[in-house]
């Protein structure tokens, strides 16, 4: 009889306490930190984002991005492509370029 692929698994636990004991502490004063190569950019010129296609050019990266999920009914994601189309982008650049029209508009 073959045994499972769950049986041959073994369960990730948490660390133990004497290992949590074991393990010195970490003194945050000393600690040298890394800056964020693009804040002193966006602090200076504001936040640019990518509305074209293709990766961005040389130093017009704006660092780590965060996927979200929008919930439209078809018509509107139709409606959203042949607008998008009829510009020359993509669906998900026109999305971005409208979204951050109306946060500048609302600031």
């Amino acid at each position: 009889m073959k045994k499972g692929r769950r049986a041959n698994r073994r369960v990730q636990r948490e660390p133990s306490k004497r290992s949590l004991r074991e393990m010195p502490e970490v003194d945050f004063r000393a600690a040298r930190l890394k800056g964020n190569p693009y804040a002193r950019r966006i602090a200076a010129q504001g936040l640019v984002v990518q509305v074209g296609r293709g990766r961005p050019r040389r130093l017009l990266e704006s660092g780590g991005t965060t996927p979200r999920s929008v919930r439209f009914p078809d018509e509107i994601w139709t409606l959203l492509e042949r607008r998008a189309k009829a510009k020359g982008i993509t669906l998900h650049a026109a999305l971005r370029a409208a979204i951050l029209e109306w946060a500048r508009d609302a600031a």
